[in-house]
């Protein structure tokens, strides 16, 4: 722009009419014009590489800008290259080391000192943008089994579709494995309800999260089939059964929030040929509080009540299971939690009601993000049948338990369900 106006103005000056400048001074101008020339020249090739300069520091700061550049043949070539093996899952291996020792009314003496308890190996991938294959492998006592294996389908209007082998969601607990678990057993009460192990189902799971105000709100529908023999058949024959959920979670500030939802599941059992019906409904809360520092403290709980059909002419039976646990994190390494187990039968032979307490407290070490260590208490009084079979003592006595519990992960595994 500044050449153009110094051509301009020479122009007027050289052919202007009553021009009067000699050969001399024309040739003076002509030399400050090139040296005004070269001068903005200077000036522009200045100003270029302070822009490239400030691109560049730009960039480094903020990695978003970077991804915003025009892509060049040889971050085509890396990129098509990922694209190709983004198919593959991702590993991982977890393995639980539990030690026990277990003294218990009549003599009872039992105890092993860390031995892999169980080892979980973990695959996982997108199959495409809809849909996601998680399968978990477990080992324990020298045999493999898949513990879990489900597709995750994104659907329209927001619906989300699980199908294959899940952990039921039931309550709190029970979707969880038990390496994510603060405390190294299971709850009493979900023994009494479901078993020693986890209750898990084969079929088809459709939830639909949605917002109200500041909480967010998720119905789940479900059919499968189980073969648990504590709730349905004592023979582990398969059986089928539906179940519905709500759940709500609500932020109560910037560190606190508050979750409460509720479970009904209902299908028949191989009791008896007729007259054999079980149904579980249940309720559960959280209420957490973490700081920036990590240090914070949860109350949760849960409660379940399991109606159990014996046959035409039988009374029903009916079970109670439930847990109240307090948490209170130091920091990020360090936690103490403390767990009030109650369960009640109500005997279909007696008007006598079955109750069992258990008191539970311990601490816990988390190294790092791959490894913890877990030290628990148990105090369990007048056990119920589940519970005295799984401490190895007889219905209705009480048993003393201490748990180590360490948990190590390699490779890449996906966070833990909040």
């Amino acid at each position: 722009m500044r050449y153009a106006q110094l051509c301009i103005m020479l122009a007027v000056v050289l052919w202007g009419p009553g021009s009067a400048y000699a050969a001399s001074e024309i040739e003076e101008l002509k030399i400050q014009l090139q040296q005004m020339m070269k001068r903005i020249e200077q000036l522009e090739q200045a100003a270029a590489t302070k822009a490239s300069a400030e691109s560049h520091i730009k960039v480094a700061a903020n990695p978003v800008e970077k991804a915003k550049e025009p892509e060049t043949p040889t971050r085509k070539v890396v990129r098509a290259a990922i694209g190709e093996n983004s198919g593959n899952p991702s590993l991982s291996l977890v393995g639980t080391f539990t030690g026990q020792r277990i003294r218990g009314s009549g003599g009872v003496r039992s105890s092993s000192f860390l031995p892999l308890s169980e080892a979980e190996i973990v695959f996982g991938a997108n199959i495409d943008p809809h849909a996601r294959l998680d399968v978990t492998v477990t080992g324990a006592n020298g045999t493999m089994a898949v513990e879990e294996g489900f597709i995750t389908a994104n659907l329209p209007w927001g619906l989300n579709l699980r199908a294959g082998r899940k952990f039921l969601p039931v309550g709190m607990v029970n979707e969880k494995h038990p390496h994510a678990l603060i405390y190294a057993d299971r709850p009493n009460g979900l023994v009494n309800m479901f078993g020693p192990e986890i209750f898990v189902g084969d079929g088809v799971l459709i939830d639909r999260p949605f917002f109200v105000g500041d909480s967010v709100q998720t119905l789940t529908a479900g059919f499968f089939s189980t073969q648990n023999d504590v709730a349905f058949d004592p023979t582990g024959t398969s059986q089928y059964a539906g179940i519905a959920r709500w759940s709500g979670l609500w932020d109560l500030s910037d560190a606190a929030t508050f979750d409460l939802g509720a479970n009904y599941l209902q299908g028949k059992n191989g009791i008896a040929t007729s007259h054999s019906l079980t149904r579980v409904a249940g309720t559960h809360f959280a209420l957490k509080y973490q700081g920036l520092s990590q240090a914070g403290f949860s109350l949760e709980g849960e409660w379940l009540r399991r109606w159990q059909q014996m046959g035409a002419g039988v009374t029903t039976a009916v079970n109670d299971g439930s847990y109240l646990l307090a948490t209170a994190a130091l920091d990020r390494n360090w936690k103490l939690f403390s767990r009030f187990d109650y369960s009640r039968l109500y005997d279909q032979a007696t008007p006598i009601r079955l109750t069992e307490r258990a008191i539970s407290a311990g601490l816990v070490w988390n190294i790092s993000e791959f490894q913890g260590i877990t030290l628990q208490y148990k105090h369990t009084r007048n056990a119920l049948t589940a519970v005295a079979t799984d401490l190895g003592i007889a219905a209705g006595g009480r048993a003393n338990a201490w748990y180590l519990r360490w948990v190590v992960a390699i490779g890449p595994h996906r966070a833990h369900q909040y």
